[in-house]
């Protein structure tokens, strides 16, 4: 068994509204304001939650990473920082310090 979370279709990030959708349909889609950010995988694939749905992920699943939604989070070119827990511009001076400590694969991936 596969203990990062199944993940469905690609979805606007822009909204910054939770991801959650049981059957991976437009119809159910949670669409609450995402409190989280969480990276899911080593491939840096990412989304919002909810806090309801955020502790559900907790419960249930592995993940690489997860802070509460920020300014940069979910804009384009923000890039991840695991060590300050959010995320940033890339002319912000942590995130130098944040991009040298990522994996290759995850450098310059929001």
């Amino acid at each position: 068994m596969d203990p990062f979370a199944p993940l469905g279709r690609f979805m606007d990030d822009q909204q910054r509204v939770c991801n959650y959708s049981p059957g991976d349909t437009p119809d159910n889609d949670c669409g609450a304001e995402g409190t989280w950010h969480v990276m899911w995988n080593v491939a840096a694939e990412v989304s919002f939650a909810c806090d309801p749905h955020m502790d559900r992920a907790r419960s249930r699943y592995v993940f690489v990473d997860s802070h509460q939604t920020g300014p940069d989070c979910g804009m384009p070119g923000a890039l991840w920082d695991l060590d300050g827990q959010r995320c940033v511009y890339p002319n912000e001076p942590s995130a130098a310090a944040a991009m040298a400590e990522l994996p290759a694969s995850v450098q310059g991936t929001p």
